[in-house]
């Protein structure tokens, strides 16, 4: 009787599962990016890259709608050029750019998350597709993993804590691919000094990013003075 019990469960979330909508988590988290006008954070990045010495940083990190963002920081740093912070809430808002669908389903931090695709209805975008893990309780981007024409693919995975109501972290684990990260001149030496690969088959050879945010200020009316250098 359990068993049947549990099948029958089992049937039924597998039921209400295939009836969410791609478009309502999506428009759903919109509304937490959509609160967000401008923040400021603490940041301690840490890198985790083969054959490129960086030493863990600390600095700050600005946001102002539209577009701005800045990492502030002393010290020698690089991010990939599809910023984690910033791409994901662009990419998601501009909903008329793409198409969206689900994959499937799959646990993340705990999380029954749908795995959304987005596809860009564009044939020249720089994006190629777009895959978000999205919290179907509460809609929050678990991890992603965008693929891009010049970029390669970049997967990220995130943690929430106080202001998960605004869409942004306590960290961020970007995954990336060491061949497609344009390393500082000084630092280059590093990779050049590995050994290629003997079958002729481009390496890729991934590392880690992780990014830690704190004593976020929210919607604090930052002046565009923050965005010179």
């Amino acid at each position: 009787m359990k068993k049947l019990l549990s099948i029958l469960l089992l049937f039924v979330s597998l039921q209400s599962l295939a009836g969410v909508d791609p478009k309502l988590l999506v428009r759903e988290l919109n509304k937490k990016f959509s609160q967000v006008i401008d923040y400021k954070a603490d940041l301690y990045m840490e890198f985790n890259l083969p054959g490129v010495k960086m030493k863990n940083l600390k600095g700050k990190v600005v946001f102002k709608k539209p577009n701005k963002f800045k990492i502030k920081a002393k010290g020698i740093f690089f991010l990939p050029k599809q910023n984690p912070m910033q791409n994901m809430s662009e990419m998601l808002i501009d909903t008329n750019s793409y198409t969206s669908i689900i994959s499937g389903y799959e646990t993340v931090e705990g999380k029954n998350c749908a795995i959304v695709n987005i596809i860009p209805l564009k044939a020249q975008d720089e994006l190629i597709l777009g895959k978000f893990w999205i919290d179907i309780k509460n809609p929050l981007v678990y991890k992603s993993q965008i693929t891009t024409k010049n970029n390669g693919t970049i997967e990220t995975k995130s943690v929430y804590g106080n202001f998960m109501k605004y869409a942004l972290p306590e960290k961020i684990i970007v995954k990336v691919e060491i061949n497609r990260v344009k390393v500082p001149k000084m630092m280059s030496v590093d990779l050049n000094k590995k050994s290629k690969p003997k079958t002729g088959i481009e390496s890729k050879e991934t590392g880690t990013i992780q990014l830690n945010f704190s004593n976020y200020t929210i919607n604090g009316h930052l002046s565009d003075a923050e965005f010179i250098d």
